[in-house]
């Protein structure tokens, strides 16, 4: 970021690049989770760059995938985005919905798909049917 007195003398040098940059200070907005923008000439707008805290999007709003959306935090929290823990074994994919729930394989059951539904038992590749005690994914 230039000192105060650099865009100061930017903005009086140069007049025509002055209101992009001055009003870039207003435009970018990501929310703290990133102190970067890139300002996309085609597109005329402001993106954040480099978003932390496992967020994503033009203004660091969303959450990174296999990350969902902490419904208690504001928009400016650090702990706005929740990992969604889905069972390796157990899920389809390591995303959740925005509720933290993930997407179970067949026969397995649960938010993270770590339980087995009845008439499955764990094995060490997911739920598998048949006989055999049902059990959580260690």
């Amino acid at each position: 970021m230039l000192p105060l007195d650099l865009v100061w003398l930017s903005c009086h040098s140069l007049n025509t690049l002055c209101v992009r940059f001055c009003s870039s200070l207003q435009d970018c907005e990501c929310f703290g989770h990133s102190n970067r923008c890139s300002y996309i000439d085609l597109l005329s707008t402001f993106i954040c760059v480099r978003c932390k805290h496992n967020t994503r999007g033009q203004h660091c709003e969303l959450c990174r995938l296999g990350y969902y959306r902490n419904a208690s935090a504001k928009l400016d929290d650090e702990n706005i985005c929740i990992e969604c823990n889905c069972s390796s074994v157990g899920s389809v994919h390591d995303r959740c919905n925005e509720k933290g729930v993930c997407e179970c394989k067949q026969g397995t059951t649960g938010p993270k798909c770590d339980k087995c539904l009845q008439g499955f038992y764990w094995h060490n590749q997911g739920c598998q049917c048949g006989t055999g005690m049902q059990a959580q994914h260690p």
